[in-house]
């Protein structure tokens, strides 16, 4: 069920790119041929954040415009990166000045398991998630992960991914969704035929 149809029930969102940047580009799906955003309102941007296990405290509330703009030029530099493109000036001159407003500090904490260096950050801004979003983009972007980015080939979905898989391989953004449909749809045809 997705945000906004009722509200009593809460938005499932999918964490199929295996990266934060990619992920949060993949809350625009395809629905029936059309693109639906899946971040409707400042409560679906907080839901997301919950589930993605984003420490965030708004007090000023989201700046949807903000995000969404910076998610479509997100979704642009990654699209160039997998159609083999090279990135324009302008393309990494905007990345860099998002970049800017990443924040972020360790602690080093005591645990069972001995010391452990962690990152207590709470997000206090759209500005401070924006930066974060392009950390997950540029970091992906600066290792070698970027040729293993991929897109769901399946022709109706427009997520992203990182093709982590051993063999690199992976086709689908989700073997539960777009690749049970693919096994499906040629079971039938297998069948019909």
């Amino acid at each position: 069920m997705y945000s906004g149809y009722m509200n009593k029930v809460k938005q499932k969102y999918e964490f199929v790119g295996n990266n934060l940047g990619v992920d949060f580009i993949n809350t625009e799906v395809n629905v029936k041929g059309e693109l639906m955003d899946l971040l409707m309102s400042d409560s679906d941007v907080m839901e997301w954040l919950d589930q993605a296990n984003i420490d965030a405290d708004l007090g000023k509330g989201v700046e949807l415009g903000k995000l969404l703009e910076f998610r479509k030029k997100a979704r642009h530099i990654l699209t160039r990166i997998i159609d083999n493109e090279s990135l324009d000036d302008e393309a990494i001159t905007s990345l860099n000045d998002d970049l800017k407003n990443y924040k972020t500090h360790y602690q080093l904490e005591m645990s069972s398991e001995g010391y452990q260096l962690n990152n207590p950050k709470t997000y206090s801004s759209t500005e401070e998630l924006i930066g974060l979003f392009a950390f997950e983009v540029a970091t992906l972007l600066a290792s070698e992960q970027r040729m293993y980015l991929k897109r769901c080939l399946n022709p109706d979905c427009v997520l992203m991914f990182v093709d982590n898989s051993r063999s690199h391989k992976r086709r689908w953004c989700s073997m539960d969704t777009c690749g049970n449909r693919a096994k499906v749809s040629k079971h039938y045809r297998k069948v019909k035929s």
